[in-house]
């Protein structure tokens, strides 16, 4: 903001505010809101609530009317003993102190997250189905072992079937996902049915490698002589996108045949 960058002040905030606060802060936070004690109940609704202030403080030049009523609403909510008469009479947020630790333990949990997430994707697991995971953590095994409720939670992961060391072989018919220092495994058969997967890819490996061979057969004849040289290269970029997908289902299957 000293340096006149509005446009990339408002992008922070709100990259802040959407992609940390809502996507991650908030819903790790029902953990104790629903679960914990009365006093972990209370430090995280009073997180809440300052973190929801001070983001509403800095995103009100950017959204001025919208800010001011929700955080008229905030501030009903709470009571509002203390606070100001209206949004746009509040101090601006002043910076406070930086764990640079606690940070990089959190990107690590999130990193751990996204990759479960993007399996679980790519594998079409059910988005209510619990999943057995085991972690080989590494120096990272006290971390992970105080965040197991939020990795359950969030990357939707069975209790019972969690297991979280330091060192371990690597099962067999497992996921393989590397997040920094920490290895996670997840069990072919938690994720799919193993044999309507493996006929899944072969049909689609079949399938592909048909283009293949058609795309290989226009570009050995006429068509690579007559046809535009614009053209001619889409058709080879085509190729190579079909073969990259073909040895992404050749590896896939080789998994889940080993």
């Amino acid at each position: 903001m000293d340096g006149f960058q509005f446009g990339e002040a408002g992008r922070q905030v709100y990259e802040f505010f959407w992609n940390e606060f809502c996507d991650w802060y908030l819903e790790i936070s029902k953990i104790a809101l629903y679960r914990g004690d009365a006093a972990a109940k209370a430090r995280t609704r009073a997180t809440l609530v300052k973190v929801l202030d001070e983001s509403l403080r800095m995103l009100h030049p950017f959204i001025p009317f919208v800010t001011e009523e929700t955080w008229g609403y905030l501030k009903q909510a709470v009571g509002g003993q203390g606070w100001p008469e209206a949004l746009i009479i509040t101090p601006w947020p002043e910076p406070g102190p930086v764990d640079p630790a606690a940070e990089a333990d959190m990107e690590l949990v999130m990193g751990i997250v996204r990759a479960i997430r993007n399996a679980r994707s790519e594998y079409n697991v059910k988005p209510g189905q619990a999943i057995a995971a085991t972690f080989a953590a590494g120096d990272q095994v006290v971390l992970l072992r105080e965040q197991a409720d939020a990795l359950c939670s969030l990357a939707r992961l069975d209790p019972a079937r969690l297991i979280i060391a330091d060192r371990l072989e690597a099962p067999a018919q497992a996921l393989t996902l590397v997040t920094g220092a920490v290895t996670t495994y997840l069990p072919m058969s938690g994720l799919v049915d193993l044999d309507a997967e493996r006929e899944r890819l072969r049909k689609e490996l079949a399938e592909t490698e048909a283009q293949i061979a058609r795309s290989q057969g226009l570009l050995a004849g006429p068509f690579a002589q007559r046809a535009p040289a614009d053209v001619v290269q889409r058709e080879r970029e085509k190729q190579a996108d079909i073969q990259a997908r073909a040895e992404r289902l050749q590896a896939r299957l080789a998994d889940l045949q080993s």
